[in-house]
């Protein structure tokens, strides 16, 4: 998806993942709205179900400074 952060995260939830972000350049005070994914890491490779969590690890890129 080409969408912000914001989108991804929201996403991904929907799906029932338990999301944590990896603040990886910028600054984390930006709204996740202004920012963009780099990558998802999934460590156990698993899928979210009703009876199952799952981490995944969002790399998250936002803006340095304010244009």
């Amino acid at each position: 998806s080409g969408g912000s952060a914001s989108d991804v995260v929201d996403e991904l939830k929907d799906r029932g993942y338990n999301v944590e972000i990896n603040w990886t350049n910028g600054f984390d005070t930006k709204p996740l709205s202004e920012c963009w994914v780099t990558g998802i890491n999934n460590p156990g490779g698993e899928k979210a179900t009703p009876t199952t969590f799952v981490t995944v690890y969002v790399d998250v890129v936002c803006p340095n400074h304010d244009y």
